[in-house]
Parts: C-alpha cells; structure tokens; sequence
C-alpha cells in the first residue's frame, strides 16, 4: 500500500469516511505520519501528509473541551528557568485561577518561558469571572494575595509576565520589576481581631498567641500571661475578638500587612447562628413588629422619612 498513487490513496480515504457516516468531517492538514499510525494502518504512512484521519479529528473535537492560558515570563526560557521558581509562580497561580480540580499544569513552551494552564470547560466561565475580577479594584483578598506574590516573584527576578487565554485577548499583565514601588512605611494602631485561639505558649513574660481568622489567615500575636491565661479557656473554641496594638506594614506594592499585634482585652464572640438570634429577637417581650401590617413604612414613619 505504500506504493499507492496520490489519487489512489486520496479514493481510499474518501471511500472510508464515507463507509462510516459517525466519522468526523474530511480534514486536509499537515501531522506528522509518527503522530497517527492508526488510521489505515501502520503500513500507510504517507497519509498523514495528505490528510487527517478520524482518530487525529476525534482528538481535535476532544481538546475543544478544554481551554488554554498562557502565562508569559519575560525574563525566563525553558532551559534556564530553574523547578523550584516555576513551582513557585505555578502555586500562586494556582491560588488566582481557584477551581484546583479543573485547573491543570501542561507545560512550557519554547521561547520566552510560558507556562500553559489547561482548564476544563465546565469551569472555564468560573475561572474567567475570578480572572476579571482580579483585574478590577474591587478585588477580594483571594485574588489581590496571589496577585501581589507573583508581581512580588517577578520583581526578584527583575521580570514582567502577562496572561492570555490562548489566541485571544490579554487577561492580566503583571508589571512586576516595572511597577514604581510604595515607600514602605510602618504604623502603630489600635485595633480590634477576630479569630479563633489556635496556639499559645512560651516562656516570657509576653505569651505568643495564634489566632486564625473567619478568611484562614493566621495572625501571630502577643498578650500579657494574665491575658493569655484567660485565653487559653478558649483554644480551639468559639472565636474571639482581641482589642489592642497592632504594627502595620505598608509593602513596596502599597499594600498594609499585619506585622504584629499585641492583645491587651478580648471578649467572646456569639457563635449563635443568624437565624437562631433573629427568632431569639422576635421573643422579646413588647416587640410588635410581627403585628404591624407594614412594618417597612413603620420604620421610615419613625426615622421621619
């Protein structure tokens, strides 16, 4: 079958697209024959300079469920970027795309050091709504936090890096080493924190105490062993709100982090749930707003509007 003529073995193919109306479309592509010897055999080679077969078309079809970023580096190549620092920018990407079981590392391609992120389509419109809003101000924290890690990453590395979803429009460009950096500055305030009592201990006179608030961030703070003694009934408990002193940071991106924060008092926080506390409201004796035919107007007739 090698032997075959040009017009022979376009017959051929036809003749078997047809055999099998399932088969996708006919497709004149270039592929390389080591690529696809499945179709028509091993022993025809050749075909694959001529066409695609129904086993490269049904890969096609099947990679169209799945959509590529591309994230660029300017300052690295493959050959120099180093494994640790791409599993650094890859984690902090990580941390910004969300959606960890549909986000998936593929690799990087030549050139300027780009690594490509694959992700599942049923989750492409998430993924791209938490891509457009990192661009915003209004970002949450989720998304500023790694945001600031791979700008702060790129300015090491005196690099920029932009990101793109393939063959489309630019998402996110990080400037990195070009952004003017914020005179750093501290600040000493008081202040109140929220969190739960998840460590405390030592030696000293001052007694270090961990707390974790409702966002998963851990907060080392300080506290008379007075006070950390009545902490302690708390550990691991309902969360607390902590009054005191808290050193303040402001980084070269112009972003304030907690440094330290000494607690000089803390209360208990209800952990009542919302619902229950608004039954608990309603009970209260001399309420009559579940009377009231229209208790919205009522509320406005006593603030005067």
């Amino acid at each position: 079958m090698n032997n075959l003529s040009r017009p022979a073995m376009w017959w051929l193919a036809q003749r078997e697209f047809r055999s099998d109306p399932d088969r996708p479309p006919f497709a004149l592509r270039h592929r390389p024959a080591e690529a696809c010897p499945v179709w028509l055999g091993a022993t025809l080679p050749i075909h694959s300079r001529w066409f695609k077969c129904h086993t490269c078309v049904r890969g096609d079809v099947m990679a169209s469920d799945q959509i590529i970023f591309e994230f660029k580096i300017s300052a690295w190549t493959p050959e120099t970027l180093p494994m640790a620092r791409l599993a650094s920018y890859l984690t902090q990407l990580s941390l910004l795309f969300g959606h960890k079981e549909a986000v998936h590392f593929v690799k990087v391609v030549k050139g300027s050091a780009m690594p490509l992120i694959r992700v599942d389509a049923a989750a492409n419109d998430a993924v791209q709504s938490r891509l457009r809003l990192a661009a915003g101000d209004e970002a949450p924290e989720d998304l500023t936090r790694p945001m600031r890690q791979i700008n702060e990453l790129l300015r090491e590395d005196a690099s920029t890096a932009t990101l793109r979803q393939k063959g489309g429009a630019k998402l996110l460009e990080f400037k990195g080493a070009r952004a003017p950096l914020a005179q750093e500055m501290l600040l000493f305030e008081q202040g109140e924190l929220d969190g739960v009592v998840i460590k405390l201990g030592g030696r000293d006179a001052t007694v270090p105490v961990h707390l974790e608030d409702a966002d998963g961030r851990f907060h080392l703070c300080n506290a008379s062993r007075a006070v950390a003694k009545d902490l302690a009934a708390h550990l691991f408990g309902d969360p607390v709100r902590a009054a005191g002193r808290g050193k303040w940071r402001r980084t070269a991106e112009g972003a304030w982090e907690l440094e330290q924060f000494d607690i000089q008092s803390f209360h208990p926080l209800d952990a009542t749930p919302l619902d229950l506390a608004v039954a608990a409201l309603r009970q209260v004796p001399g309420s009559e707003w579940n009377n009231l035919e229209n208790p919205l107007q009522e509320l406005k007739t006593i603030r005067g509007n």
